[in-house]
């Protein structure tokens, strides 16, 4: 993927994310979740990244959001191919997955605090 289609698909999924946030419609369809998806682990990463830096998080810890980020991001390419087969095995697997990213996020608020 180029970068400028990454940057669009980034943005996409920010503006998806940032909608929610403010009272907008949530996603509906299939690939709407699976785009807002995309972007709450993005979201995550961001938001690791931001407190390893400021030292509210440990390198051990910030490696473990990181390697469950890219597991999640695996569960979300899963969902993504199971979806056109088996829709409603991907949207289970989607769920699951964003289950995990809500909890990573709900830890990383608690470490914004500190």
């Amino acid at each position: 993927m180029t970068l400028a289609l990454r940057s669009l698909f980034l943005a996409s999924m920010l503006a998806l994310t940032s909608c929610a946030q403010l009272g907008l419609p949530t996603a509906t369809t299939f690939q709407e979740r699976l785009t807002a998806g995309y972007a709450l682990n993005a979201e995550v990463r961001t938001t690791a990244a931001t407190l390893l830096n400021a030292k509210k998080l440990s390198a051990d810890d910030g490696q473990n959001i990181l390697d469950q980020t890219n597991t999640a991001r695996a569960g979300l390419d899963v969902a993504r191919t199971i979806g056109k087969s088996d829709p409603k095995a991907g949207d289970a697997k989607l769920a699951a997955t964003r289950t995990v990213l809500l909890a990573l996020q709900a830890y990383l608020a608690t470490k914004k605090g500190n």
